[in-house]
C-alpha cells in the first residue's frame, strides 16, 4: 500500500480533526490559570502542566486507532502478503502513522503552554517530548497487535477505555508508587526535570507490556514458550518499576538545580533565579536593610552571609537559621516580594508546637523592625478571620509599643522570653 493510500485511509488521520479540536478545548480550559501557577518561566514546567491531562487520551486514541487499522488491514487480507513481506513491514507503517498523528497533537498542546507562559523550548522540553513518544509508540502497538488478533469492534473502544482508566485511576489512589508507573505525565517545578529514575519508571510498564504483546504477536499459533516470555516481560516490567518508586511519595525525585542562578552583594550576598534577577540589586540592597535591623534589635545572632530563593535552593524548604538562608523572594521587586514573609520567616518555628498567638507579638515586633508592619497585620487579619481569634489588634499595637519604649537590652530580653512563654504554652 502506498504512503498517500496509508494517509487517506487511516483512521488516525481521518479522525486528527476531531481530536485535534478535543486537545484544544483541554488546553484552554486547563491552561486558564497557568500564569498564576508557574509565576517563573521554566519550559518543562509549563510543557509538563499542559500536556499532563492530554496524554491519557493521546494514549488512549493511540491504542484504540492503531487496533482499529490492524482490523482494516485483516479484512483486506494485508497480513497475506507475509510470505512476500515480513509482517514487521506492514504493521511498522500504521503504527508508525498513529504515533505520527498523535505525537503532533500531543506537541501542539505542549508548544501552546510554552507560548502562554511566554518561553522557548530547551533540551529538557525535547526530553519530555521523546518520554510522550515513546509512551504513545508502546500504546499504538499493543492496540495494534490486539487489533490483529480481535476485531476493532469490541476491542477497540475496550482497550482504549482500558488505556485511560489504567493511566488516569491511579492518579487518585493513595499508592504513590502507583502514580509514578502509570504512564502519565508528572509535574515539574522549577529548576526541575525528569530524572533518570522518573523516565525509567515511567517508561518502562508500558514499554515492556507492549513487548511482551510482540512476542505473542509473532507466531502464527500461540505457543507456551511464547506465553511465558511475554509474562516474564510484562510482569518483570511492572515489578522493577515498582522497584524503582516504592519508596517515593507524592513528588518523585526530579533532576533539581537546572535554572542558572544569579548572585550579587556582601553580607548579604543574594542569589535569585536568572529569570527572576530583574530587581537583583534592589532586593539586596533592601534585605541587607532589614537583617541589619533584625541584628541590631537581637531578633537574629547576626546578619546572614548568603540569602538563596528557595526556587534554587538545595533544599527549598524556608529556612533562616545559620549564615545561609532560604528564602521566598522571586519573582518581584523589593516592594512586592519584602513583605509579610520575611518575618514570618525569622520567626519561624522556635520549637514543635508553639502557641501562635503568642508568637504574634514576636513576629509583629519583627515586622514592625524591618518595617512591614501593616503588611504583617493584613496578613494577621485574613488568617484569624478579621482578629476574630487570638489577640485583637489593639492589643498587638499596645504592646509593641510599649516595647518600643523599653532600652535596647530590654527589648532583646522581652523578645527572648516571648518565644519561651510560646514553646511553654503550646506544649
Amino acid at each position: 500500500m502506498r504512503i498517500s493510500t496509508s494517509l487517506r485511509t487511516h483512521p488516525a488521520v481521518l479522525a486528527m480533526p476531531f481530536i485535534g479540536l478535543f486537545f484544544g478545548y483541554i488546553f484552554f480550559t486547563s491552561t486558564r490559570h497557568i500564569e498564576q501557577l508557574i509565576t517563573l518561566p521554566w519550559a518543562v514546567q509549563a510543557a509538563s502542566y499542559a500536556v499532563h491531562a492530554p496524554v491519557p487520551m493521546a494514549a488512549a486514541a493511540a491504542a484504540g486507532l492503531s487496533a482499529v487499522e490492524a482490523t482494516r488491514l485483516k479484512a483486506l487480507g494485508t497480513w497475506e502478503l507475509g510470505a512476500a513481506q515480513p509482517t514487521w513491514r506492514i504493521a511498522v507503517r500504521p503504527v508508525l502513522i498513529t504515533v505520527v498523528t498523535l505525537s503532533t497533537l500531543t506537541a501542539g498542546v505542549m508548544a501552546g503552554g510554552l507560548w502562554v507562559v511566554g518561553v522557548l523550548p530547551d533540551l529538557y522540553v525535547l526530553q519530555l517530548m521523546a518520554i510522550v513518544v515513546v509512551l504513545l509508540t508502546a500504546h499504538a502497538v499493543i492496540g495494534f497487535v490486539i487489533g490483529r488478533r480481535l476485531h476493532a469492534l469490541y476491542s477497540a473502544p475496550l482497550l482504549s477505555v482500558a488505556v485511560f482508566v489504567g493511566i488516569s485511576f491511579p492518579l487518585g489512589t493513595d499508592a504513590f508508587w502507583a502514580h509514578h508507573i502509570s504512564g502519565s505525565i508528572e509535574w515539574v517545578g522549577f529548576g526541575e526535570a525528569y530524572s533518570p529514575a522518573m523516565t525509567v519508571a515511567v517508561l518502562l510498564p508500558t514499554v515492556c507490556l507492549a513487548l511482551a504483546c510482540v512476542v505473542l504477536a509473532g507466531p502464527s499459533r500461540v505457543r507456551i514458550p511464547s506465553v511465558g516470555l511475554s509474562l516474564v516481560l510484562a510482569v518483570g516490567g511492572l515489578l522493577g518499576a515498582y522497584s524503582i518508586t516504592m519508596d517515593w511519595r507524592s513528588m518523585p525525585p526530579t533532576s533539581t538545580g537546572l535554572a542558572p542562578v544569579t548572585c550579587e552583594g556582601k553580607r548579604p550576598e543574594v542569589c535569585l533565579p536568572e529569570a527572576g534577577a530583574d530587581h537583583l540589586g534592589d532586593v539586596q540592597a533592601e534585605l541587607a536593610r532589614m537583617t541589619g535591623r533584625l541584628e541590631a534589635k537581637g531578633i537574629v545572632d547576626r546578619q546572614p552571609r548568603r540569602i538563596t530563593d528557595a526556587a534554587v535552593a538545595d533544599d527549598p524548604r524556608i529556612d533562616t537559621d545559620g549564615e545561609d538562608w532560604t528564602l521566598a523572594l522571586a519573582p518581584g521587586d523589593a516592594s512586592q516580594v519584602l513583605r509579610e514573609n520575611i518575618a514570618i520567616s525569622v520567626v519561624g518555628m522556635p520549637c514543635e508546637q508553639p502557641d501562635w498567638n503568642v508568637l504574634h507579638y514576636n513576629t509583629l515586633w519583627a515586622a514592625r523592625t524591618i518595617g512591614v508592619e501593616n503588611d504583617y497585620l493584613a496578613w494577621l487579619s485574613r488568617e484569624t478571620k478579621g482578629f476574630s481569634q487570638g489577640q485583637t489588634k489593639a492589643q498587638l499595637l499596645t504592646e509593641t509599643a510599649r516595647v518600643s519604649k523599653l532600652p535596647p537590652q530590654e527589648q532583646k530580653a522581652w523578645y527572648a522570653q516571648q518565644l519561651r512563654s510560646a514553646c511553654r504554652a503550646g506544649r
